[in-house]
């Protein structure tokens, strides 16, 4: 799959699946560290992009 080749509302989608699927079996407390994790993820992904 490529991500260019997809929409902005196809990047959100895909998003919410991936979040739903991996949040699956996790506690409150760990779906929120996985938050900060990927927050942390896509802020340093953007200045590398800079």
């Amino acid at each position: 799959m490529n991500l260019d080749n997809l929409s902005g509302s196809e990047l959100v989608l895909l998003a919410s699946f991936f979040a739903i699927y991996i949040s699956q079996g996790l506690t409150p407390e760990q779906v929120g560290t996985l938050a900060d994790f990927f927050s942390a993820l896509g802020d340093n992904l953007a200045l590398l992009s800079s």
